[in-house]
């Protein structure tokens, strides 16, 4: 999808079934990626509560069509972290191997190896920043919005992160 525009906006508010269609189709891969990334034990549940959380708070939404898409990554974002506490009270088995299957198809599957150690060795805030501005695209004020940091902060975590990355490969 194109970005949004003020036109797709009101399609979208209007329940515009193509409109939110194609939102869908321009979001979901990076949207279950992500979540899948943060530790989502179902991504596709998580996704689909995202999209139902996006349509039915659409209407209150107050920001620019460029601030629709991080603001779904937020949605997503909080809905893993309420998940995640509700996990730590009724905690569940989960395998290692379900997190790191190299198989995997799409973004996900870069986890597996030696980057997957290298990514597992950077802090969470630093995954996120790479993940949110490398994998799913967002601009640097973009995932500032979704991981409610300041974009300078943002910027110093993926810049860190990239170092970290570098030397891991050799360089720097």
């Amino acid at each position: 999808m194109a970005a949004i525009d003020d036109d797709v906006l009101r399609l979208l508010r209007s329940g515009d079934d193509g409109a939110w269609a194609t939102f869908y189709d321009s979001i979901a891969a990076d949207l279950t990626s992500y979540v899948r990334r943060i530790g989502a034990a179902s991504p596709d549940d998580v996704v689909g509560e995202t999209m139902v959380h996006v349509v039915r708070s659409l209407p209150t939404f107050r920001g620019s069509p460029s601030e629709l898409r991080p603001w779904t990554f937020r949605i997503a974002r909080n809905r893993v972290i309420d998940a995640g506490r509700r996990r730590t009270r009724r905690p569940i088995e989960t395998s290692l191997a379900d997190a790191t299957d190299p198989g995997t198809d799409g973004p996900e599957a870069l986890l597996a190896g030696d980057l997957g150690t290298m990514l597992a060795g950077l802090t969470t805030d630093q995954r996120d920043a790479v993940w949110l501005r490398y994998v799913a695209g967002l601009s640097l004020d973009e995932a500032a919005i979704v991981m409610d940091k300041a974009p300078d902060a943002v910027a110093a975590l993926t810049h860190r992160a990239l170092r970290r990355l570098r030397a891991g490969f050799g360089g720097e």
